[in-house]
């Protein structure tokens, strides 16, 4: 009968240095370290598969066994309901997380991404149904396809001018999701990249991708470098409401004249004169009648 000799960690750190090269362990003896089911790949770089621990605060190691980790696998947090936090604070050669590797982590509530993380992978962050506390910090050039698709309790997200396209349904199903800021590095939105994202508003600059995109898939925006109005909004308080018409009114009678882009936005039946059947265009709007020009959209001089 053979005997078999058990090694410690420190003595397989010896016999991995001794190795003219790293090789990849088989996917049936992974090793696991602080609660990491890893191996190293041929390069010499820690790969890590899974997490068995339950912690529910997970700081991603630099390395494991004196190899740094560049890799989170694909789905090695899939569906992992105790995490609660994810730290990539010491992983600074971490260089990409793969596909679903966090989906449906429905704990979890914050992520950074750091800067010296290069990529990130279609559903890295998929329905992260907590996840409110969102930084992505300039590094990546893509958010891939359903990153973070479904993460419902995301409110706002700010786009790193590193990132130049945005991909299909990457933020689909946020549904709390309200200021999204896009910088005009990014030169290609997919249609559905907000579908089902009713609150949203980009914040964007006049002469930007992000701007089109929103014209022309109907969704409010915000311009960072213009003046900016909003059809109807008579006061330029950001709403519409009865007091706009009442302005409109003071307008026509000579009480009150409006000016610029506030005269503008008097103009609610767009035939480029103010007068009182603008007035009462928009009361039929606050009405809710069917009314076909934009009332509160947003429009620039």
């Amino acid at each position: 009968m053979k005997k078999f000799k058990l090694f410690t960690a420190a003595a397989l750190v010896l016999i991995i240095t001794a190795m003219s090269a790293f090789t990849a362990l088989s996917a049936e003896s992974y090793i696991v370290l602080q609660g990491f089911a890893f191996d190293i790949n041929p390069s010499g770089e820690a790969v890590i598969h899974s997490y068995d621990d339950r912690s529910a605060e997970v700081n991603i190691p630099q390395s494991l066994l004196g190899a740094d980790v560049t890799l989170i696998d694909d789905y090695a947090f899939f569906g992992d309901t105790v995490i609660t936090s994810v730290s990539f604070d010491r992983a600074d050669k971490l260089k990409k997380i793969g596909v679903n590797a966090f989906h449906g982590c429905s704990g979890l509530s914050s992520v950074e991404i750091p800067e010296w993380l290069g990529e990130l992978s279609f559903g890295s962050f998929q329905n992260c149904a907590s996840l409110s506390n969102l930084t992505i910090n300039r590094g990546i050039t893509q958010i891939p396809e359903q990153c973070f698709y479904g993460c419902s309790k995301l409110e706002s997200v700010a786009v790193p001018d590193s990132v130049t396209s945005i991909g299909d349904r990457a933020f689909s199903g946020c549904s709390k999701l309200g200021k999204v800021e896009i910088p005009r590095t990014v030169g290609q939105i997919a249609p559905n990249a907000f579908e089902n994202c009713p609150k949203a508003v980009i914040y964007c600059e006049k002469e930007s991708c992000a701007r089109y995109y929103a014209e022309e898939n109907g969704i409010d925006f915000v311009l960072t470098d213009a003046e900016m109005y909003i059809l109807g909004d008579t006061t330029g308080d950001r709403r519409v409401n009865i007091t706009d018409v009442t302005t409109i009114q003071r307008h026509v009678a000579d009480f009150h004249r409006l000016h610029g882009g506030l005269l503008k936005a008097a103009d609610t039946d767009q035939n480029l004169v103010t007068d009182i059947n603008d007035a009462t265009n928009l009361q039929m709007y606050l009405a809710a009648y069917d009314i076909t020009n934009p009332i509160g959209k947003a429009f620039v001089l």
